[in-house]
């Protein structure tokens, strides 16, 4: 008994005397194996050579010329406008090639798919690119009345968004007037409303777009629709000079 005694005692002892680890430096080296990478290859170069430079050429093309810097805000803003109207116009001139299509009335650009600013002074091909980086397509949808008053609550609620064919007021983030096409709103009535195919099948919490009464895929991307809009304004001599137009405004 004595004996478990003492070497629980000296068990004790060494327990309570070991020491604290303390870590007082760190020291990393870096070990290079960049010279173990094969070296390029010069004929997949040259191969590839010609088609980068005709892309970069293509991204590099100046298809519009701007009297201001386009920068997205809330009600509205140049940058939305612009791109809402844009939209429209495309719509309506898919409507005038394809005689059986209907013509928009109302267009509509998540405001959140807009991921940078178009500056002020030359915008070529690669700024819509940053622009709208997502293949996201034209998409046309026939709406219920009572599902396009549903849409612009959530406009009214979100304190303005990228529209263009309507004009809203917004008082404590809801609808205090609204107007389609330059008439009084009909909760009775349908409308065509043009817009991308993300939030026509729900995206950003457009569920009412699910419920519409008709959906036509046009094939065309939304940025294609951009670029293929501003070469043909540019080439005609026209500038980009959108302006705000109370389109959405806050009482």
């Amino acid at each position: 008994m004595q004996k478990a005694l003492i070497v629980i005692i000296f068990m004790a002892g060494v327990i309570s005397c070991k020491s604290n680890l303390v870590i007082h430096d760190i020291k990393t080296e870096n070990i290079s194996n960049a010279d173990g990478l094969p070296q390029a290859d010069s004929s997949l170069i040259k191969l590839v050579e010609p088609y980068k430079n005709k892309l970069t050429s293509e991204m590099e093309e100046v298809i519009g010329i701007s009297t201001i810097e386009l920068v997205k805000e809330r009600p509205e803003s140049e940058l939305t406008n612009y791109i809402a109207d844009l939209f429209l116009a495309e719509a309506r001139r898919y409507a005038e090639n394809h005689p059986s299509k209907p013509v928009a009335v109302i267009a509509f650009q998540n405001y959140g798919g807009l991921r940078t600013a178009l500056p002020r002074g030359e915008i070529t091909v690669r700024k819509i690119f940053e622009l709208m980086p997502f293949e996201n397509e034209m998409v046309m949808l026939k709406l219920k009345g009572e599902d396009v008053y549903a849409f612009v609550e959530k406009i009214a609620a979100e304190g303005g968004d990228c529209v263009s064919g309507i004009k809203l007021g917004i008082r404590d983030r809801k609808i205090s007037y609204l107007e389609v096409a330059g008439k009084p709103f009909d909760r009775n009535a349908a409308y065509w409303l043009v817009t991308n195919d993300y939030v026509a099948n729900g995206g950003d919490d457009m569920q009412m777009f699910a419920k519409r009464l008709e959906y036509i895929s046009t094939g065309i991307k939304l940025r294609d629709c951009m670029i293929s809009y501003m070469r043909r304004e540019h080439q005609a001599g026209k500038k980009i000079s959108p302006r705000l137009d109370g389109r959405i405004y806050l009482e």
